[in-house]
């Protein structure tokens, strides 16, 4: 398969590119390619591994038809994410902004560069929400912005599952609850997971084998605490 990540330059999204690289042809974009370049003289296979440094929000068609040949790209997992822990008072445009741009405009722009290679492969776009971002599950203080952005991917999922049906993409969203990453521990400091990266990005990397072609417009709750 062909398979587009972003976000891998640490935690979970690192960890899945880990597991892919082995069989699969595998687009990485980070911000920070440091770790990604370090990977690729470490794994098997580094012909697997295609890394770009870019900002999601900024990259555009030509960067990507540039650095992706093919024509079809079986799978994007949409895992890039930004934080902010600030109670809601405190919260400014400059903080609202940033996390929505990556969390919710960000998905929205690889969405849409992608989707011509995505058709040709009747492929998958995998959103990584949060538990956080779910109607019903507990909330917490100073998460409100980041909260929200991902409430905001889970309604997207929904309608783009709904749009691409007719071009045979579907759209899913995996909602994660705590997992011990650098990402969790500025949300609660000292809290540890009982989940690792490692071990969700097993999970992430059996849904899209197993999962996704079963399943489309689908908010799917992985947690075992939230935190």
């Amino acid at each position: 398969m062909v398979i587009v990540v972003t976000g891998c330059s640490r935690g979970i999204g690192f960890e899945l590119i880990k597991l892919l690289s082995g069989n699969n042809k595998v687009y990485c974009i980070s911000r920070n390619i440091n770790s990604l370049i370090e990977l690729k003289d470490q794994i098997s296979y580094p012909e697997n591994l295609f890394y770009l440094k870019g900002d999601i929000c900024q990259i555009d068609q030509k960067t990507i038809d540039q650095w992706i040949k093919e024509d079809s790209v079986d799978v994007l997992v949409n895992n890039a994410g930004l934080l902010i822990n600030k109670p809601f008072l405190e919260q400014t445009y400059a903080d609202y902004k940033a996390v929505m741009d990556v969390n919710l405009y960000g998905v929205i722009n690889m969405t849409q560069l992608l989707v011509k290679k995505l058709k040709n492969a009747k492929g998958q776009v995998l959103n990584i929400g949060s538990i956080g971002g779910m109607q019903g599950s507990s909330k917490y203080s100073g998460l409100s912005v980041y909260s929200s952005s991902k409430a905001a991917v889970t309604i997207l999922t929904e309608c783009l599952a709904l749009e691409f049906k007719e071009i045979s993409i579907k759209v899913n969203c995996l909602a994660l609850g705590a997992v011990q990453t650098e990402m969790l521990n500025n949300a609660f400091p000292g809290f540890k997971a009982h989940v690792s990266a490692d071990q969700m990005a097993e999970y992430i990397l059996n849904f899209i084998l197993n999962g996704a072609p079963l399943s489309n417009g689908q908010i799917i709750p992985v947690n075992l605490t939230n935190p």
